[in-house]
Formats: structure tokens, sequence, C-alpha cells
């Protein structure tokens, strides 16, 4: 049997402009991605009429968080403190963005924060960066 699989290879992230209509630049340089794990929260709801077992519920979804690591390049429009990843902490802006997987078989899109910025300069190394986007709100799948 042949297998399916998709690479990975190609997945891009993107980030919106906040402009009427929004554009959407693609993150360059990711070099590792992890989409959204979405959780559903649930609460227990056993009662006296539950017969001895636990009952729970499910109540709302959460989108968790998105992470990435990226050759950094500090002057990158999409990298830099004007209007880049850095500048979306510096500036505590929520901003829509996107993750295409390869040849576009879906798309998540979703409002988040980016929370963490890790800038890494080794001696012997590249520059790079992990960043953390703490999704607000619903995620589309299309």
């Amino acid at each position: 049997m042949t297998t399916n699989a998709i690479p990975g290879y190609g997945t891009l992230l993107k980030v919106g402009d906040g402009a009427a209509p929004e554009n959407f630049s693609t993150v360059v340089e990711v070099f590792e991605l992890k989409p959204p794990q979405i959780k559903l929260k649930t609460d227990d709801a056993t009662s006296h009429d539950s017969n001895g077992w636990t009952e729970i519920i499910a109540t709302v979804l959460e989108g968790g968080q998105v992470t990435a690591k990226i050759n950094w390049r500090p002057s990158d429009p999409t990298h830099d403190n004007i209007t880049g990843v850095l500048s979306k902490i510096l500036n505590r802006t929520k901003a829509n963005w996107k993750i295409v997987l390869p040849g576009a078989v879906k798309t998540f899109s979703f409002a988040a924060i980016l929370t963490d910025f890790k800038p890494d300069a080794p001696v012997e190394k590249k520059l790079v960066a992990d960043i953390t986007l703490q999704i607000s709100g619903a995620i589309t799948i299309s």
C-alpha cells in the first residue's frame, strides 16, 4: 500500500497588516512550526443521579498556542521591530494570522497575541528566535 502522507515542507505562517481589506505577509525563514492544539474544555456534571459514574459536559473550545522557530533576520520587515513579529510583542498587538498547509490543502485562520520572542545569537551558529502566539477567539479552518 502506498502512503498518502503530506510533507510539512512548504507550510506558511502569515500575519495580517490590520488594513481593510487585510493583506497577509508570509513570515520569512520559518523552519519549525507547530499549529494550534485545539482543546475542548469540560466540566464535571456528576450528580447523585449518575449511578456512581463521573459525567462530564463539553463547554468551550480553546485555540491554545502556535510556536515557531525562525532564522532571525532583525532588519526583515516580517521580523523587525517596525512591522514584523518583534513589533507585535513590543506594541502588545493582537493580529490576524494564518497557517497555510502545503498545497493550500487547509488554512488555519485566527487572531493571536505574540506573547514570547526568544532570540538566540550563538557564536558558531546562525541567529534564531523562538516565537509563541497565544490564540484569542475562534480558529477558522478552510
